[in-house]
């Protein structure tokens, strides 16, 4: 192949490649309710994160008559690590707190999350080791939850 042809299916491929690693999916053993569950359980265990909230859309689907298999976001972070990152970047608090959604997909559970180190690129958190720190814990939570 020659140089052009090698670097122009490079280009095509590489927005497509970033899009892919932006998000981090995982299959579940549980179900969606039991994986959520677990969430709140791993999270309620650790020093300084709480859940501000969990979306149900499935049940806002029910009620407008619509179809949607099992299909859940918990919304949970550390106010004091949250608040600080926020300070450095006010346009942080779009992605804050954290998301976690949790479907049902063809019977398997999937747990997806935006990648931190992705997602900080868009603010001015150059060198924040916070943003190291939230993808560590992102990772063992959804990694837990994941398991039976």
């Amino acid at each position: 192949m020659t140089k052009i042809i090698k670097t122009g299916i490079a280009l095509t491929l590489f927005p497509l490649m970033m899009q892919a690693s932006e998000y981090v999916v995982k299959n579940g053993a549980l179900s969606v309710d039991a994986t959520i569950a677990k969430i709140e359980k791993i999270i309620d265990a650790k020093k300084g994160l709480g859940v501000f909230t969990i979306i149900d859309h499935k049940k806002g689907a029910d009620k407008v008559g619509l179809a949607l298999d099992d299909t859940k976001v918990i919304l949970f972070g550390n106010p004091k690590m949250g608040t600080k990152l926020m300070q450095k970047d006010p346009l942080t608090a779009l992605d804050l707190p954290i998301r976690v959604l949790v479907y049902s997909e063809n019977g398997t559970t999937k747990i997806v999350y935006r990648d931190p180190q992705t997602w900080s690129k868009n603010f001015k958190l150059e060198g924040s080791k916070m943003v190291g720190k939230m993808t560590k814990a992102l990772d063992a939570i959804t990694t837990k939850a994941s398991q039976e």
